[in-house]
């Protein structure tokens, strides 16, 4: 640890990932907050600032401290990885710093306790039930996603969307496979053994039935676009269901629909741009579909849509692996929450996902391209949030920006040279149709823009055109 990041730490509060110690604390309650970091997010304990009022009294025996945690952690945790412990001299005084990471293979319980503690605040509390099954799921080797899906049975799975996804495979991979609807679900873990029968998995179920929110309400996705910028009044709501690719796409097409479409001319064409790149948006909106933690049952992924931002919430922390300040950084990173529905989503191409681990770095670009700001991603509680700022007043004020060369020409002048950039040419008779002219009209207009040499006059009688006189 930089002595940047522990001046940093120490301007921080206690909360939910920092705690502040004077000295060594008994060594159940050092085994409690320690295992309560591992089930939660993972944190940081600094020993030699009084909690209370963070005076920076350093310790004076750092060896000691350091011994001490390693024997009460072995003797009174199971912990498969150790925190890092590392002595930081700081202004005089000598500090223990012990760095716990969010643990792989929860739940992690304290010798002696029959619950496992997690991290609410500045606290250390037993879990409650739901808790305790939230951890046990974020532990099993195959995640919320790999487990059978209660009260469902082969036959509520769709055999035409798992036809329809067999066609996509093999027309992404260019290989028929030969297999059938229930083989294909077995190799991609969308059946796992239940006692003697085949049961379809969670995957299985969001991917492969019309309606999977009838049996996990949680793969809903709610999209709001509100009025202004903040989340006073609406204009417009939808609560999104059925399989999670559709949900990629009903979603994006919420966001279209309210986005506003321009056009920015270059050189003599009108080019349409949308107020956000399409890239962006689809990334944003398939990382949270794919990448959330659908243990959550009380919690949905939300698509808000303001004045100035897009934000799209996602239930779930980081995974352990996954850091959020190289997330910043836009390096590539690529821990798996759901590899049974990121490999559906791959396998039907690039659509949905082009390369593992690079669609932060993608999102990035597109925004840049399209002369926005980088996108913003934080953790908000117990959700991700990616937020991409729009354009603002700065879009409308491009829409009605007029080029040099259109200077004390009329709107509807200016329309024709850009139809006969779009084009290669314009007649009279599509001016008059056009702009609703007489032939008068169209006849004095045209002229006017080749005495200005914007456009020339090709033929004559009934055979002429106007085309840009670059094109000469």
């Amino acid at each position: 640890m930089t002595p940047e990041e522990f001046e940093r730490l120490l301007g921080q509060r206690e909360g939910e990932t920092l705690e502040f110690k004077r000295e060594m604390p008994a060594s159940s309650d050092l085994a409690k907050l320690v295992t309560a970091f591992y089930n939660t997010r993972g944190g940081t304990i600094i020993f030699g600032v009084a909690d209370e009022t963070r005076q920076r009294v350093g310790v004076a025996n750092p060896q000691g401290i350091e011994g001490g945690i390693v024997n009460i952690l072995r003797a009174r945790c199971s912990l498969d990885v150790m925190p890092a412990i590392e002595v930081l001299a700081y202004q005089g005084k000598e500090f223990v710093v012990v760095t716990c990471p969010q643990g792989a293979h929860k739940p992690y319980l304290a010798s002696g306790e029959t619950r496992p503690y997690v991290r609410i605040g500045s606290t250390n509390r037993e879990a409650q039930d739901a808790e305790v099954r939230r951890l046990y799921v974020e532990g099993h080797e195959g995640g919320f996603e790999a487990l059978p899906c209660r009260g469902v049975t082969i036959a509520d799975l769709s055999q035409s969307l798992m036809a329809a996804y067999l066609r996509q495979r093999e027309a992404a991979s260019g290989q028929r496979l030969g297999l059938s609807g229930e083989e294909a679900l077995r190799s991609l873990g969308g059946l796992a053994r239940s006692g003697d029968a085949w049961m379809p998995t969670n995957a299985g179920v969001m991917l492969f039935t019309e309606d999977p929110q009838r049996h996990l309400p949680q793969a809903e996705v709610a999209c709001v676009r509100f009025k202004g910028a903040d989340v006073v009044s609406y204009v417009d709501r939808r609560d999104l269901r059925g399989p999670l690719y559709q949900l990629v796409d009903d979603a994006e097409q919420f966001i279209y629909r309210h986005m506003k479409i321009g056009r920015r001319i270059e050189g003599f064409a009108g080019v349409e741009y949308r107020e956000y790149p399409q890239a962006a948006v689809r990334e944003a909106i398939v990382n949270a579909v794919v990448h959330r933690d659908y243990s959550r049952s009380g919690q949905r992924i939300r698509v808000f849509m303001f004045d100035d931002r897009i934000e799209v919430y996602s239930p779930g922390t980081l995974l352990p692996g996954v850091s959020l300040e190289k997330m910043r950084r836009l390096e590539s990173q690529s821990v798996l929450r759901n590899p049974i529905v990121v490999g559906v989503f791959r396998d039907l191409g690039s659509r949905y996902i082009e390369r593992l681990g690079t669609g932060v770095r993608r999102m990035a670009a597109a925004m840049e391209t399209h002369g926005l700001p980088k996108p913003q991603f934080e953790e908000v509680g117990s959700e991700f949030r990616v937020t991409l700022m729009g354009p603002g007043d700065r879009f409308m004020a491009e829409v009605t920006t007029r080029p040099a060369w259109a200077e004390n020409l009329s709107e509807r002048q200016m329309e024709a040279v850009l139809y006969a950039g779009e084009h290669g040419r314009i007649t009279n008779r599509e001016y008059r149709d056009l702009f609703k002219v007489s032939n008068y009209t169209a006849a004095m207009d045209l002229k006017m823009l080749t005495e200005k040499q914007l456009m020339e006059a090709v033929g004559e009688g009934r055979g002429r055109f106007y085309r840009l006189a670059s094109q000469t």
